[in-house]
């Protein structure tokens, strides 16, 4: 199946490129200067630091401080703890490849990887407070879009946790051997794999905003089959479409909460490249993203009907 879409993608690319080179080229230069401007700065950072915590040993210590209340509310092992903290900290697709990270050392077993990628990869907080919050949609309090985010994200993790998982993860295995590194080591190949990592989300990226251009461009059908488009392939198309579109302030803010939480199939292709070499499954991450979705536009339907 992945084959064939992808197969399918660079036909497509290719034919545009052709008969509408000037479409391809505008979508192309959007997506690489959003990777550039606003991917890179935020992300690197993170990603450099974060393998080098992974590589240098020095987890243990940040997930026990958080151990005892993500494990409690979670079932979390102490190995677990890490990328969910990270997660939550940082944006698409960087909890999900600390989980791959930790998974294939084996810090963490199947079931709580596969269970950890759907609860911590999502979209950054200064990414929905500033962008999505602020310039998108214009809040007094842009905190709401964080909440509602971080809520769907809980409550998603709990579904997920009692259908499928339903076994509580105590320590993690503790009696795996990890490689020594030394710091010069751990920096080298932490910026190394961190630029190889960033080089996937930006082609994966810019691919989503031609897509997302072409979309805009010749489809000529009502504006809300637009957006809804453009929000599903990538989120920060989508919020500036409907920054601009004819709808109410709440319309559009369940709208993006649910974007946002889905993370539009832009992140779900760089979630799938940071998990090859893993055996954790794609398709169960979607379904639960979808679910995630629905969840955050309850929620947003709620929360911005009383506020």
């Amino acid at each position: 199946m992945r084959r064939k879409f992808i197969i399918v993608m660079l036909a497509l690319l290719v034919l545009l490129f052709v008969v509408f080179p000037d479409i391809a080229s505008r979508g192309a230069g959007n997506g690489l200067l959003l990777w550039f401007n606003v991917i890179i700065p935020s992300l690197c950072p993170f990603m450099i630091i974060s393998t080098m915590l992974i590589k240098l040993n020095v987890t243990n210590f940040i997930s026990s401080i958080f151990y005892p209340v993500l494990h409690k509310i979670f079932k979390l092992s102490k190995d677990g703890c890490y990328p969910a903290v990270i997660g939550m900290l940082s944006g698409y697709p960087l909890g999900a490849k600390t989980v791959a990270d930790l998974y294939k050392i084996n810090l963490l077993t199947h079931k709580e990887a596969q269970y950890l990628i759907g609860f911590c990869n999502n979209a950054s907080p200064m990414f929905m407070l500033e962008y999505i919050g602020v310039k998108c949609m214009g809040l007094k309090q842009p905190i709401i879009m964080l909440v509602i985010l971080y809520l769907s994200a809980f409550i998603n993790a709990f579904l997920e946790f009692y259908n499928s998982v339903n076994e509580s993860y105590d320590t993690g295995n503790t009696d795996i051997k990890k490689k020594n590194c030394s710091v010069m080591e751990a920096l080298d190949e932490s910026i190394l794999g961190a630029a190889v990592t960033l080089v996937k989300v930006g082609g994966y990226i810019m691919l989503f905003s031609i897509f997302t251009e072409l979309l805009q461009s010749m489809v000529t059908v009502n504006d809300m089959f637009k957006i809804v488009g453009s929000g599903l392939l990538e989120i920060t198309t989508g919020g500036e479409m409907l920054s601009g579109a004819q709808l109410s302030l709440y319309i559009k803010c369940i709208l993006i909460s649910a974007f946002c939480a889905f993370g539009g199939m832009s992140s779900v292709a760089q979630t799938s490249s940071v998990l090859i070499g893993t055996d954790l499954s794609t398709k169960r991450y979607i379904f639960v993203k979808i679910r995630q979705a629905l969840i955050a536009g309850v929620l947003a339907a709620v929360i911005f009907y009383f506020v």
